[in-house]
């Protein structure tokens, strides 16, 4: 066996910042019906095929949101979103595709196509050196300012009156280095548009209690499920072992590769690793996830460079990696299987938190946090919110046809949600949620205030999501 080791000007920020969402943007919060489930790869567009890596776009415009109830103002705002758009997490894919390619260009068994994606990949990998993996890109830092300046302008009142009166806001983040980034860049969005409030804004500072719960003290029974739940382990096993998901990835390495250099791949003859990393490409699916994974970040690098994949990859080969993609997460960090919630119960201590600011913000206008895809995920499931929440029962395994769930709807990158909070004369606190910037409704236990679609008393919301 072979072995080888190995930001913009304000008045841009603002004027790009309110243009309405577009209609591609536009994402369904509601279960497809029947007829749309039925899907193919001519009809899929890169929203889903890049599946959690999918950049940022809000799904709605807020001067188009449902009216305030009268007699209520706002009177702060709790906000929790995913990291901006990134380079790659860490050191992997990178190098053991360019392993790969390299390996295959000594055997002279690259087709022309292969040539330009080894050039292709030999740019991306080059764009996060010297250390750039973990960290957000130009494209994240935009995506997190842009989202600063259109809260800015949807409640003018509220941060005008933050200054007035010298109200406090909260910047909170899960310790890692790409959420600090991405609340870094909210505040430069903030703070660009109006520096009135920079003296206003605590230290940031790190809450894995509810910004990194799933790694938390409490969370072993969740750690448990990920490694050894035998639904768990039989599921992914049976959705793994697909034909579909080998022949695309044979298909799609056809493309680079020559037949006989790809008979060895899948015979096993390389096993291409890294140092201290568990990674590695031993046959031909693993080096069509490593491929996929490329393909997908590079979506994140726009500013940086043209890393485009379009004329190299297909459509019907990405499909079936893509669904494996979402599998992976739906019954790891989403709704997974019906009548067990041990895969969002820990969302919980978020949104007990959210709420207790809410009803009492001693002083503070506003609660930024900074999080990661594997909080949004089950937060999303946890509040109820349709197409975000539908789990399956252990004898449906999961597909694109039998089910609405996507990572790039639910969680893309700079994934949000954001509660506005209003009170009037008798102190009824009512809030409004937004899930990327669109009206949502809480799960279908909650009721909604006196006609009204979107809000809801926190005494109701305590009752339906607390207890």
């Amino acid at each position: 066996m072979r072995k080888i080791s190995a930001v913009a000007l304000s008045s841009l920020i603002l004027l790009q910042a309110c243009q309405p969402a577009t209609e591609q943007a536009a994402v369904q919060q509601t279960p497809l019906p029947a007829e749309q489930l039925t899907l193919s790869a001519q009809h899929f567009t890169e929203h889903y095929l890049l599946t959690s890596k999918t950049p940022y776009q809000p799904l709605q415009d807020w001067q188009q949101y449902s009216a305030v109830p009268g007699g209520f103002t706002v009177t702060s705002v709790q906000h929790v979103a995913r990291h901006g758009s990134r380079f790659l997490s860490s050191r992997g894919d990178d190098d053991l595709m360019l392993q790969l390619l390299q390996l295959a260009d000594s055997e002279q068994a690259l087709t022309p196509l292969g040539q330009a994606l080894a050039q292709l990949i030999e740019r991306l990998y080059q764009a996060h050196q010297p250390d750039k993996y973990g960290e957000i890109s130009g494209l994240g830092v935009v995506e997190h300012q842009q989202m600063a300046a259109r809260l800015l302008a949807r409640q003018p009142e509220l941060f005008a009156g933050a200054a007035a009166q010298q109200q406090r806001i909260a910047v909170l983040h899960s310790g890692r280095e790409r959420a600090d980034q991405s609340g870094d860049a909210f505040v430069k969005g903030l703070t660009t548009l109006k520096p009135e409030l920079s003296n206003l804004i605590d230290a940031a500072r790190a809450d894995e209690a509810t910004l990194y719960f799933y790694k938390a003290e409490g969370s072993e029974a969740f750690e448990r499920y990920r490694k050894s739940d035998p639904r768990l382990q039989a599921v992914m096993q049976q959705l793994e072992s697909q034909p579909k998901l080998q022949q695309a990835a044979t298909a799609m390495l056809q493309r680079f590769f020559t037949p006989a250099f790809l008979a060895r791949l899948a015979e096993g003859e390389f096993e291409l690793t890294l140092a201290d990393d568990d990674d590695a490409i031993r046959n031909v699916l693993d080096a069509a996830n490593v491929l996929y994974s490329l393909y997908s970040i590079a979506s994140n690098l726009t500013v940086e460079g043209n890393f485009d994949f379009s004329h190299l990859v297909l459509a019907e080969h990405l499909l079936p990696l893509a669904e494996l993609d979402d599998a992976d997460s739906f019954y790891g960090r989403g709704p997974a299987f019906a009548g067990d919630d041990i895969t969002y119960n820990l969302a919980g201590r978020l949104v007990e938190d959210m709420l207790t600011k809410a009803e009492q913000p001693n002083g503070y206008v506003a609660t930024f946090r900074f999080t990661h895809a594997q909080v949004l995920m089950p937060l999303a499931a946890y509040l109820g919110i349709a197409g975000a929440s539908e789990p399956l029962p252990e004898s449906v395994v999961y597909s694109y046809q039998n089910s609405p769930w996507r990572s790039g709807k639910v969680a893309p990158m700079a994934a949000n949600v954001q509660w506005e909070v209003y009170r009037n004369a008798d102190n009824l606190t009512l809030i409004r949620m937004l899930h990327h910037e669109q009206e949502t409704r809480f799960k279908a236990d909650c009721q909604p205030y006196t006609n009204t679609q979107y809000f809801y008393t926190t005494t109701e919301l305590k009752r339906c999501l607390l207890n």
